[in-house]
């Protein structure tokens, strides 16, 4: 379970690091894998999983989904451009965890079959008993790498100062 600490980190980490990036002009962008092409980093079975588990914890509704902005095409190049060695073996033995802690046909099981048995997962990892770290690993990867992308930031998050009505002069009697 994030401590709040670690959550404060990660999102420091996550802002600073593209104010970083785009203060030197898109020199040190990461440039997503087209979705069409062979992937860089992830096996043909690891991008299916990675791109399955992204849509359906970012699915398409009134915003585009994860899919439709390219997480897991962000995410191979990240892993293949910028992680280190450890930091890549480290990502490929949580993908094989989750792998078999789903099962091996979650990538193929229809939306409802695999809606139910990825909330269980979740529950599972969310417990605070230490499982399915990989899993946690992944699912803040991919919401990272969604609220990155433009759509991701500018139609997804909206920022509300004031909640609620607010008057700006109001009488005192």
């Amino acid at each position: 379970m994030k401590t709040r600490r670690e959550v404060l980190q990660g999102m420091i980490v996550s802002i600073g690091g593209a104010s970083m990036l785009t203060a030197y002009g898109g020199i040190a962008a990461v440039v997503p894998s087209d979705q069409l092409q062979d992937s860089r980093f992830y096996s043909a079975d690891e991008l299916a999983l990675v791109s399955r588990l992204a849509d359906l914890i970012i699915p398409r509704t009134d915003t585009p989904g994860a899919l439709d902005v390219n997480v897991p095409g962000f995410l191979d190049s990240l892993m293949a451009d910028w992680a280190s060695a450890d930091t890549q073996k480290t990502h490929h033995e949580y993908l094989t965890q989750i792998t078999s802690g789903l099962s091996s046909s979650f990538v193929t099981l229809p939306d409802g079959a695999a809606i139910p048995l990825l909330e269980k997962f979740d529950t599972a990892a969310y417990s605070g008993r230490g499982e399915h770290s990989g899993y946690r690993a992944l699912k803040g990867l991919i919401t990272q790498a969604y609220f990155a992308s433009e759509d991701g930031a500018l139609q997804e998050q909206e920022w509300v100062a004031i909640p609620g009505r607010w008057d700006p002069c109001v009488e005192i009697t």
